[in-house]
């Protein structure tokens, strides 16, 4: 019998933990409380632990996948960074592939949301976007993470067909877009999965992290001990594929823009601190500007909560009570 070895590592840590907290266990993970202080008022620190959790495990998949491109020199036609979202993506998708819809689509839409925000608050009145670089821009990545969801739970998902979420042009092609993705990634894994020795995860992989500097790292350090999310993530790498020499994980402060990245010449994974802190500002910013997303039946019914549509109903009533009463 043949199986898919990422994809089958990430379900069998499921759902004893959940990849990085899903909420069915979140009873496991205290960090709640670690993130009181963090959060910023507006957002609950329920949602902003979701939002964090949920992005910090698309990253480490995304940098992950560019390890594994490189370690295991994988073909690849077309971006390398869009192969990296979308395996990153078909991974979590399959990792719950047995969880209701109630805890995984808002899992990745969370992942979405993040991308759709970058965009909403880039700056774009200089003119300067780098339409050069080697990254699709957000709304890019935006569109390509609905695509691949909407393909992967179309009778779910359905209303979000012809809207500004998903245009009706770029849905006609999302299911055959998820079968493509989910096509590759299953090819990866037959092709590249242990078929010898499972290898110990200190043979392959170390985590590391550095003292964080105090306020809000300090924050983010205590939830990634809480929730073990990279630990769990490379002990499952182990278990599926040997790798051909180590491979370091690094939390760390950084000076510059929060950031994630795979160094090939260290062949070290490092994510900043600050990346962690800057998706709990995206989480605060999502919750307060959503009237759109709230006004599409699915997503309210699956997202309505954490990006607080009740409160843009009372908010829009309120508005429209003031406006009768100055007549």
């Amino acid at each position: 019998m043949r199986f898919s070895a990422l994809i089958w590592f990430l379900i069998s840590i499921l759902p004893g933990g959940a990849l990085a907290g899903s909420e069915t266990n979140s009873a496991e993970f205290p960090e709640e409380a670690v993130l009181e202080a963090a959060v910023p008022e507006a957002a609950s620190p329920e949602v902003g632990r979701f939002f964090v959790l949920a992005n910090l495990e698309f990253t480490l998949l995304h940098e992950f996948s560019h390890m594994l491109i490189e370690e295991l020199k994988l073909p690849v036609l077309g971006s390398e960074e869009d192969a990296a979202d979308r395996i990153a993506i078909i991974v979590m998708l399959k990792a719950r592939q047995h969880q209701s819809a109630e805890e995984v689509i808002p899992w990745l839409f969370a992942v979405a949301g993040d991308w759709y925000t970058e965009w909403e608050l880039k700056d774009r009145s200089s003119g300067k976007i780098d339409y050069w670089d080697n990254h699709h821009l957000e709304i890019q990545r935006f569109h390509n993470i609905v695509c691949l969801i909407y393909g992967g739970k179309v009778e779910l998902l359905e209303d979000l067909m012809d809207t500004e979420i998903l245009p009706f042009e770029r849905a006609m092609s999302c299911e055959a877009e998820y079968r493509q993705a989910d096509h590759a990634v299953q090819w990866l894994l037959d092709t590249n999965g242990h078929s010898g020795k499972i290898m110990a995860t200190g043979e392959q992989f170390t985590v590391t992290y550095e003292q964080p500097i105090e306020g809000q790292n300090e924050l983010m350090f205590d939830l990634l001990q809480s929730s073990r999310v990279a630990e769990k993530l490379v002990a499952a790498l182990s278990a599926r594929f040997s790798l051909p020499r180590p491979i370091s994980v690094e939390f760390d402060n950084c000076v510059s823009e929060p950031d994630a990245y795979w160094h090939s010449p260290t062949a070290s994974v490092t994510v900043c601190y600050e990346l962690l802190g800057h998706f709990l500002n995206m989480a605060e910013y999502r919750q307060k500007n959503s009237p759109r997303a709230c006004n599409i039946p699915s997503l309210r019914k699956y997202m309505g909560a954490r990006l607080r549509c009740n409160d843009s109903d009372e908010s829009g009533q309120n508005e429209e009570s003031e406006g009768e009463a100055k007549k």
